[in-house]
């Protein structure tokens, strides 16, 4: 192997792995969104979830980002850990349509010569355009720098001279270790998909055989579940749960292909053969799918019983809508974050909006806020990246969220220095009326899927202007009886107090409410 040769292949893998990274970011900004409502809505059933999986990956060029968005999803409560091994069992089936992508438009259509004009329209479009047109041009600098990148793997190879069977022995146990070599090219280049292309390429300019490669491709699908595994280290305990469930599922596959791997490379074989495949790269692709389905077909029945297995392995531990904000859920996209988001300081809403309806009612209150919590979601909106986020749909929702965090941070501060309960004074209506509609507001939020109903709104809108008005006079008749010596200087300082307390903080909660409204979307 000559010095040019090591250097064309490092050029090559390195132009590859940008493509694959502009392609992957392009379609996610795209179509990510649309195609992540779509996702969500879809998982109900296995079947569904599966399918999906591997549709979303495909579109998204990224098994990474597909386990990433269901990790999400499970972090934001909005699919079960069952339907989100279904979705990651499906995207390992998505991932195959890289490497047919390279065998046929790598070494079958060539279109390698066209690369770079591809490579410099997406350019010039990814510089002068936005939005849209940006994303359009991120798509085809990222398609132009893969073939380029490929062809470069390809002269890069024709000097390197691989000899497998002195390396890794012949039988069984060279199968296993060549395996461990494509965990290990995975884990080094962070991306299957360039791990695959490096194989076809291999296999092209007759560096390995066929089921050497065959055994390849199973061990760079096993260790791109330890590249998400590696993304979500230190996550929450659902992050944790699916990471795991990932790397399971992955790691069982596998073992199970390495074992069978004679009559599935054979089929695979057999497969590229019918379509005219003379160097195996079409077959190697063909045995990426045929290794993967039927992984899927041996997990299918047994999902279910799956989860239920990893959720023992954890145990239960505190799970909170605050504790599952984590890098994991603001890299899976602007929407699933802002939905995450919003639903922690819901959660923390109520504990805050429950304390101000009881001390409303005239019940002795003690309420320590969780100002941590609210810190935490503020950090965690920090790190939300807006440079691949559609802000025409997400800018909205995140301005109410931060408007709705605003109104909950004054509202902290009001139920710490909560007025004690008086005697022998009246308040005003607005006292009761406020109770009443923040319990329906409370009953209402409790379940995080409802759809707001306006009335319950207008209700808390129209008790804050009544006890707005009321408190107004309020405080003219206790400042005439402070006046007329009708009642003592503290007990109508206290009363004032409260009034001017429960006049804020009515206020603050009927703002809050409205903000958390407008940045669900709903």
């Amino acid at each position: 192997m000559t010095a040019s040769a090591v250097l064309t292949l490092m050029g090559g893998l390195g132009l590859f792995l940008l493509g694959i990274h502009h392609l992957t970011e392009g379609l996610k900004s795209l179509a990510g969104e649309s195609l992540r409502r779509v996702l969500q809505r879809l998982v109900a059933g296995r079947f569904s979830a599966v399918t999906f999986g591997a549709l979303f990956t495909t579109a998204t060029q990224s098994s990474t980002a597909t386990s990433l968005t269901v990790i999400g999803f499970v972090s934001a409560g909005l699919v079960t850990l069952s339907q989100a091994i279904a979705v990651i069992a499906g995207a390992t089936l998505g991932t195959t349509s890289t490497p047919w992508m390279v065998a046929i438009f790598g070494f079958r259509v060539r279109i390698a010569d066209g690369a770079l004009p591809i490579l410099g329209i997406g350019a010039f479009l990814w510089l002068i355009g936005s939005g849209r047109m940006r994303s359009l041009g991120a798509i085809l600098a990222g398609f132009g720098l893969i073939f380029t990148g490929i062809e470069y793997l390809q002269t890069g190879m024709k000097g390197v001279s691989w000899n497998l069977d002195a390396f890794a022995g012949e039988g069984i146990g060279s199968m296993w270790m060549l395996a461990g070599i494509g965990v290990l090219m995975t884990l080094v280049m962070q991306s299957s998909s360039a791990a695959g292309a490096t194989t076809l390429v291999a296999l092209n300019a007759g560096s390995l055989t066929f089921v050497q490669g065959c055994a390849m491709i199973v061990g760079q699908s096993v260790g791109s579940a330890a590249t998400t595994a590696l993304v979500t280290i230190g996550g929450s305990l659902a992050v944790r749960r699916a990471a795991l469930a990932h790397i399971a599922f992955s790691l069982i596959v596998g073992v199970l292909a390495m074992v069978f791997i004679a009559p599935l490379s054979a089929a695979a074989n057999w497969v590229g053969a019918g379509l005219g495949d003379v160097d195996g790269v079409l077959g190697l692709a063909a045995f990426s799918s045929i290794f993967k389905f039927a992984g899927i077909v041996v997990f299918y029945p047994w999902l279910d019983h799956f989860a239920r297995f990893i959720v023992k392995i954890y145990g239960d531990e505190n799970d909170t809508a605050v504790s599952r904000l984590d890098p994991a859920l603001a890299k899976a996209g602007g929407a699933l974050a802002i939905e995450a988001a919003w639903r922690a300081t819901l959660e923390v809403a109520l504990g805050a909006v429950h304390a101000i309806r009881r001390r409303l009612v005239g019940e002795s209150v003690v309420y320590q806020p969780p100002l941590e919590a609210v810190q935490s979601i503020e950090r965690f909106l920090e790190t939300l990246s807006l440079e691949t986020t559609d802000l025409g749909t997400i800018a909205p929702r995140l301005v109410r969220l931060c408007h709705a965090l605003d109104h909950l941070s004054r509202l902290h501060v009001d139920v710490m220095r909560i007025p004690p309960v008086a005697s022998g004074w009246q308040p005003p209506d607005g006292f009761e009326a406020g109770a009443v509609a923040l319990d329906a507001w409370l009953e209402l939020s409790r379940d995080p899927k409802a759809v707001p109903d306006p009335t319950v709104y207008s209700a808390i809108e129209a008790a804050s202007k009544q006890l707005r008005r009321e408190s107004e006079i309020s405080r003219t008749k206790l400042l005439e009886d402070i006046a007329l010596q009708r009642t003592s200087m503290a007990a109508a300082r206290a009363d004032l107090d409260l009034l001017t307390w429960a006049n804020g903080t009515l206020y603050h909660a009927w703002r809050l409410a409205e903000s958390l409204r407008a940045a669900s979307g709903k």
